[in-house]
């Protein structure tokens, strides 16, 4: 059999575009009008096929780049079946990774084999897992909701004791013959620091003491209130200033724990003799203003509790009416920077200066004193 011309040109066509489908190259399309019928029929299918490969091929390059997003080949390319049928259980298991991420763990697959079991298998363990999550978060948030509840029965509580701490402190005092006026700050609701006075009409005689327990909390304002007493219990023995401080240092050691100590300041003031006397015990200061002297007097004395028989000096100062003498505690005695221009301002002014410092520098540290104007 002898072939025309025009057919193994056309013979010649075909065997390099299948040379080229073979390569992963697409021919053009080959012309079948001018060759056989029997051969024009085979070119047909050849073109078909040619065209299938193509649009097969620029289907599943993007796909497999992970681009769902894409259009499919036509229905007659049957080449891409499987591959779209694999499209669209992409595009499915991308709409269910959607919905597992929005907490619906219900979701399964069934259609990829292995996949599908490892898949399940992940998603149980983010169920699980979601479910020991909210069971420890549940958890926690009962225990910060305990915790908040017993901070604020605590925060309750240690208000109601600053309350009752303030309660014992006396109120200002205004008689014929002088005139008290307080500060007190506590570091928070309670506080170390504790003060007193009692007036005796009978003898004309006022008692007093300023006092500092190291700490803040809870624990140093009972060990202030446990000093209280003891001030108490010494003033009915009526002793002197001196003899004061040894009496509460010989009975102070069981209330004060061995990494702290008491601090204090004793003091009487005799209107019949016109005089004050005082004893320190590491409070070792206190500013007049008298006809005698003016400004800061400091004296030596060693703190309460740290020795089982101390000497407390007791001293002496004559007054007039008019006199003024400040008593004050640390934590606002240490907040006082320039004390010799502190000292030669009048007592009025120093007064309304301490305020000021107090209300700056409020939560710093305890803050007491005691103002008394001799009339």
């Amino acid at each position: 059999m002898t072939l025309h011309k025009q057919d193994l040109l056309v013979l010649k066509q075909l065997q390099t575009g299948f040379e080229l489908l073979m390569q992963g190259k697409y021919p053009e399309q080959i012309p079948a009008e001018e060759c056989s019928k029997p051969l024009a029929q085979v070119v047909l299918c050849f073109n078909r096929l040619a065209g299938q490969m193509k649009e097969l091929y620029e289907y599943t390059v993007p796909l497999a780049r992970g681009n769902l997003n894409i259009e499919r080949p036509g229905k007659m390319n049957f080449l891409a079946a499987g591959i779209k049928e694999l499209h669209s259980k992409l595009n499915h298991l991308t709409w269910q990774a959607q919905q597992i991420a929005k907490g619906d763990y219900e979701q399964r697959i069934d259609f990829m084999g292995e996949f599908s079991l490892a898949f399940n298998s992940m998603v149980i363990k983010l169920d699980e897992r979601e479910r020991r999550l909210k069971e420890e978060i549940l958890i926690r948030q009962k225990a910060e909701q305990e915790v908040r509840l017993q901070n604020k029965l605590m925060t309750d509580n240690i208000r109601y004791a600053g309350s009752i701490q303030r309660g014992f402190l006396p109120a200002d005092l205004d008689n014929a013959f002088l005139t008290i006026c307080n500060i007190y700050q506590p570091h928070e609701h309670v506080g170390g620091d504790i003060f007193d006075y009692l007036w005796n009409e009978q003898t004309q005689t006022l008692s007093g003491y300023v006092a500092d327990i190291m700490g803040h909390g809870v624990g140093t304002a009972l060990q202030a209130m446990a000093l209280r007493v003891l001030f108490r219990q010494a003033k009915e023995k009526r002793l002197s200033s001196g003899d004061t401080l040894r009496w509460i240092n010989s009975k102070v050691s069981p209330y004060v724990a061995e990494d702290t100590f008491a601090a204090a300041i004793y003091f009487q003031i005799d209107f019949k003799r016109q005089v004050l006397s005082f004893a320190v015990a590491g409070i070792n200061h206190l500013f007049a203003w008298t006809a005698q002297q003016t400004g800061l007097i400091s004296k030596p004395g060693i703190f309460l509790g740290l020795l089982p028989d101390p000497e407390y000096e007791e001293h002496e100062i004559a007054f007039q009416a008019g006199d003024v003498f400040l008593f004050l505690t640390d934590g606002l005695f240490d907040l006082i920077a320039d004390r010799k221009a502190f000292a030669v301002t009048t007592p009025d002014s120093t007064w309304s200066f301490l305020h000021a410092l107090v209300a700056e520098h409020k939560g710093t540290d305890d803050a007491s004193a005691l103002k008394i104007v001799i009339k």
